[in-house]
């Protein structure tokens, strides 16, 4: 079978796998933002031996302090929690500057300004259900902080979700954990979601099993999008998606994370990635009419499905996989809006091997129309076998044509192509 066939043989099986299993969750976004917290407090005595870091090992922007065995080293930043559970409460793990922060835009953001861990023992029996009726649990409280700089109101759920690294479990908010008056919420007493300019903070509290949490290095959390006038056409960037480390070899996990590009097999846990090769400091613009793009760079990665999205990727059969994540700033200047979501990406190989579709459903999902005047971050995902990867010795990514709303093509059909760096 020759490489053109083999090639076409793996993109089809990979888009009937990935297009019939659909999306593993609802939530898109970027990770960028997600870095290395630079303070952790971590728990010197948890159970889970192999989560507990080396007593001489130092990180670079971890700083790593023993535990009062007392439980009262740290103070409880979530008080209620006592009142509302009846039992006794001790921190296990406290960050008070994670240096979490997602701008939605230039003027509109949302950061985790600290989080703790409590371990919840000796409760009343009516709370136990939050812990699936177990005797003791674990708590997770966020205290979240949102600015809204525009001269507008803007209207914002603080709907989030919480995942488990390998992807199998969704974790739940608990809102009588956190007493009302320390919600995060809006300064309009009819619209609790609605935003005025300002700043705003409030908290809320996840809790855990026993189990879950001693699985748990770094989880995905996931905060949604703010919108214009109530009207969800007029939604302001991408989700917030950071990953919350739990312990040192948590921080490393997230500190990872955030130098890759934010496709979803990052966002959505659908698979973990490590970099073999990169360069990010391309900056090739080319133009189409008035419409600039510019690749700034190009990840490649070998690919490990989480355990809950195994099934998407079996039809690459047993063997590793490769995935391709090129980055891209589109600045629109023309005249015409430009459907996001209808911009064709494909791949050259080898020149005339044959081509390969982009990998839509890991990349993020895009709303609306690019209008004019607006400028928007493009990722473009494509799926190897990681054989069939090594014997390709030139890759080009052709970029449009692009589309309006009607899938009408503009600007004379036209595209560009750019030669892709492998090694």
């Amino acid at each position: 079978m020759n490489l053109k066939r083999m090639m076409i043989g793996s993109i089809m099986a990979a888009i009937l796998i990935l297009g019939a299993c659909g999306k593993s969750q609802e939530k898109d976004g970027d990770v960028s933002a997600a870095a290395q917290p630079k303070k952790v407090v971590a728990e010197q005595e948890n159970d889970n031996q192999d989560n507990k870091p080396d007593e001489d090992e130092t990180k670079d922007n971890t700083e790593t302090v023993e535990k009062d065995t007392s439980g009262d080293s740290f103070e409880n930043m979530n008080p209620y929690l006592e009142e509302e559970t009846g039992g006794d409460i001790e921190i296990v793990f406290a960050n008070s500057d994670p240096n979490l922060v997602h701008k939605y835009s230039d003027k509109v953001k949302i950061a985790i300004e600290e989080y703790q861990i409590a371990h919840v023992t000796n409760m009343n029996e009516s709370v136990k259900h939050y812990f699936d009726d177990e005797d003791e649990g674990y708590v997770i409280t966020y205290k979240l902080r949102f600015e809204n700089n525009l001269d507008e109101d803007v209207f914002f759920n603080a709907s989030t979700m919480m995942l488990s690294d390998d992807g199998t479990e969704n974790l739940y908010m608990k809102i009588g954990l956190v007493d009302r008056d320390d919600w995060l919420k809006g300064d309009n007493e009819d619209v609790t979601r609605q935003y005025g300019p300002g700043t705003y903070t409030g908290m809320q509290a996840y809790t855990m099993t026993k189990a879950q949490y001693e699985r748990l290095l770094a989880p995905t959390y996931t905060i949604d999008i703010p919108m214009l006038e109530d009207d969800f056409k007029k939604r302001i960037g991408n989700d917030a998606v950071f990953k919350i480390p739990f312990n040192e070899d948590g921080a490393e996990k997230a500190s990872k994370s955030a130098a890759l590009y934010a496709d979803k097999m990052v966002t959505d846990t659908i698979a973990d990635k490590e970099l073999f090769f990169s360069k990010e400091d391309m900056n090739e613009t080319q133009k189409i009419d008035e419409v600039s793009i510019t690749l700034e760079g190009v990840q490649y990665a070998d690919i490990t499905p989480t355990t809950a999205n195994e099934g998407r990727f079996v039809n690459f059969g047993d063997g590793p996989l490769v995935a391709l994540t090129a980055k891209f700033q589109v600045k629109n200047d023309s005249n015409e809006a430009i459907a996001k979501s209808l911009i064709e990406k494909r791949l050259i190989l080898d020149q005339n091997r044959g081509t390969m579709s982009s990998q839509g459903m890991l990349e993020p999902t895009q709303y609306g129309d690019l209008q004019p005047g607006e400028s928007e971050e493009i990722l473009s995902v494509y799926l190897f076998r990681k054989d069939e990867f090594g014997l390709l010795k030139e890759l080009q990514l052709q970029f449009g044509p692009l589309k309006d709303s009607d899938a009408k093509n503009l600007f004379k059909e036209k595209s560009v192509t750019f030669d892709l760096p492998m090694k």
